[in-house]
């Protein structure tokens, strides 16, 4: 979870086994995002915003559930949009 600055929500991305998901917080409102390309489900990812850029950037994690569990070294950004 990470405050995006550029938009003015809290973005949040998680699940577990095949299921994940992008949802934002608007200080009232959780809304599940639908984004075309998405991260693979993980968890103890991190997560900040890129003020450089206008991103919020994900990093890493594990794969929740899978056996053997996968360690991700991936990096991702989220827009607002995907």
């Amino acid at each position: 979870m990470a405050y995006d600055a550029a938009t003015g929500t809290v973005v949040l991305f998680g699940g577990n086994g095949n299921s994940s998901g992008t949802w934002t917080w608007d200080g009232t409102t959780w809304t599940e995002q639908h984004p075309a390309v998405h991260p693979p489900a993980r968890d103890f990812a991190a997560m900040a915003h890129d003020a450089a850029t206008g991103t919020v950037v994900l990093f890493g994690g594990n794969s929740l559930g899978a056996v053997p569990e996968h360690l991700f070294a991936d990096t991702w950004t989220w827009d607002g949009t995907t």
